[in-house]
């Protein structure tokens, strides 16, 4: 039987990278093929899946299920989408049993894969998700979010969307700080909550660094 998490990944660069070629309109061409600028898609994903493979295992959640729906929770997701309604997560846990047929990936466990993806979306929560799977979905997606490699995400898709400057990006990174407070207030597991306080520090010391530079070079930084 194939390796379930090498199916997920190819499943998911399948249609990330020909999607992110879709959005940038150019690619490069490599030993490995024609690549996009910048496969966003695959580098949050991958991003997820890393913190799912340390979360899940600490607060006794099923590790398989966590992180197979963090390759798959975004399989279906199309950047910057002309639709009026996003359906990525109903249209992703519809894909998982087809990507995970012929697979050595438990049938069993595929419910909790689906219900985990289905209730990823969102920035804000209102109440706890369970069970803890679907909960550790959630704050894994979010917690890729924030930090340091969220910056290399945000600011490598950037210009696909618009032309930016810096002062855009400062203006955007401000305003994000308001939304990454609000998804560290609603994460659903304590080790969730600590990482996401020490992510949301970080952001908050990177954009006051960022503005003071921008605004006034000169100004002298608090000790």
């Amino acid at each position: 039987m194939t390796p379930w998490r090498s199916r997920c990944e190819q499943a998911l660069r399948a249609q990330s990278r020909a999607d992110a070629i879709r959005f940038w309109r150019v690619s490069h061409a490599t030993d490995e093929g024609e690549r996009p600028v910048f496969d966003y898609r695959f580098e949050h994903t991958l991003a997820a899946v890393k913190i799912a493979r340390w979360l899940a295992p600490q607060v006794g959640a099923d590790v398989d299920v966590v992180e197979c729906a963090a390759w798959l929770h975004d399989c279906r997701k199309i950047l910057n989408d002309p639709r009026t309604k996003d359906h990525h997560a109903q249209e992703a846990s519809d894909a998982v049993e087809a990507i995970l047929e012929g697979t050595d990936f438990p049938p069993a466990k595929i419910p909790a894969v689906r219900h985990a993806i289905e209730h990823h979306v969102g920035l804000k929560l209102t109440r706890r998700l369970e069970p803890v799977e679907t909960a550790c979905l959630w704050d894994s997606d979010k917690l890729s979010k924030l930090g340091a490699a969220s910056l290399v995400h945000f600011n490598c898709i950037a210009g696909g969307f618009r032309p930016v400057e810096t002062a855009d990006i400062l203006a955007k990174g401000l305003h994000w700080i308001g939304l990454a407070r609000t998804i560290t207030e609603s994460m659903n597991t304590l080790p969730g909550q600590e990482e996401a306080r020490r992510r949301l520090a970080f952001l908050e010391t990177y954009y006051e660094r960022l503005r003071r530079e921008w605004s006034d070079p000169m100004e002298p930084a608090t000790p």
